[in-house]
């Protein structure tokens, strides 16, 4: 590859997404090994997962930032339908984690890997949306246009919805939302849509399962009613929330943490390990990882906007979402704000086939800044 070509190569996001990546699998042992925890010999088996994952993720980002992006477009419905592919044979052979998930059945076990289908199922989607809105004449979307997109969007929403996993099929449909507002809708189109939405609400209510429902009750009796919540099921929320709230200024210190080395904090490894590094770190430490994740989206905002076709454009601000979208999630939980979804903190939750997804998609918006000079008006 050229040396000018290399040139464009953006580092700034490599080092906020290594900063992220190490803070997470340093978090992921901190809350995996236990009380009995001293130091960070032996790694716990969690964290060893994770860096190894890692260290591939990583490889992977640098290959296919020397794949020119616009390669993926002819064969985008091809991807697509692959992956629709595996969230119907998950369906099928696939499985829950170790507490089997409420039954629901999310991963593919491939001997020392279990493939989490839904997540790699978003970049296809992704690629998939980046070709159908990319390709529209000059001006906005038309409702045709518009309509399809969401039709294609709505096979993998529905198969992930019923794996079950209510905060995928969002993620899925945040896509969606933020792509077809960078290519350009018409407002009239948009506030049909919305107000299509808000009249099928009750449907999508009535098609959840009993603790779906039970993590939106809880949130909102939470709010309400915040001083009962350690005696039903909002106890979880309570602890996240004494957890930050303890860890003051500068942090109890790494390794130091009660809430979650004394279980007093649950799933601290992926759902609420910000709130498990905001007690150990404190307030200091978890304002550097927010202020990585908004200069790495900073720096992806401004790949899609240093793209000289659409197609790249939308795919960067495609990557952005996903990414914008998990950790407006995972963290509104953590703080209280929104309910929980299950949806992992990027690169930080434990998470191989998330880790891994996101890492290859910025390895794609690499490849739009390393190949936006080979386009030509």
């Amino acid at each position: 590859m050229r040396e000018s070509r290399w040139q464009q190569f953006d580092f700034a996001i490599v080092a906020c997404v290594f900063g992220l990546v190490v803070a997470g699998v340093a978090m992921i042992h901190s809350a995996t090994c236990g009380s009995a925890c001293t130091g960070l010999l032996p790694p716990s088996s969690y964290a060893v997962r994770q860096g190894l994952s890692a260290g591939a993720g990583f490889a992977l980002l640098v290959v296919i930032s020397v794949i020119d992006y616009r390669l993926y477009r002819p064969y985008a419905f091809h991807l697509y339908g692959f992956a629709v592919g595996l969230l119907i044979l998950v369906l099928v052979i696939g499985r829950g984690g170790a507490d089997n998930d409420y039954g629901s059945k999310r991963w593919i076990y491939l001997g020392v890997f279990d493939l989490q289908v839904s997540e790699v199922a978003k970049l296809a989607v992704l690629i998939m949306l980046a070709r159908v809105l990319g390709d529209k004449p000059a001006g906005p979307l038309s409702f045709k246009r518009l309509a399809s997109s969401l039709a294609l969007v709505a096979v993998p929403v529905a198969l992930v919805f019923v794996e079950p996993d209510l905060g995928t099929s969002l993620a899925f449909l945040t896509i969606w939302a933020a792509m077809v507002l960078v290519a350009g809708v018409r407002w009239r189109h948009a506030l049909l849509l919305f107000a299509s939405a808000l009249a099928v609400s009750p449907l999508l209510w009535l098609g959840m399962k009993d603790y779906m429902r039970q993590r939106l009750t809880t949130f909102v009796g939470t709010i309400f009613d915040l001083e009962h919540a350690a005696f039903d099921d909002g106890y979880n929320i309570l602890q996240a929330r004494i957890s930050i709230g303890s860890g003051g200024l500068f942090g109890r210190g790494y390794l130091e943490g009660i809430q979650g080395h004394y279980g007093f904090l649950r799933i601290t490894q992926s759902d609420f390990i910000f709130s498990a590094a905001a007690e150990e770190l404190g307030f200091i430490g978890a304002g550097v990882l927010f202020c990585l994740f908004v200069m790495l989206l900073f720096r992806v905002t401004r790949a899609a906007d240093m793209s000289r076709d659409e197609f790249g454009r939308l795919l960067a601000f495609g990557v952005g979402a996903m990414i914008l979208f998990a950790a407006v999630a995972n963290l509104g939980a953590n703080l209280t704000l929104l309910p929980v979804t299950g949806i992992p903190l990027p690169f930080i939750s434990y998470g191989r086939t998330s880790l891994l997804t996101n890492l290859a998609a910025l390895g794609i918006v690499q490849s739009v800044l390393l190949y936006r000079l080979k386009y030509r008006y």
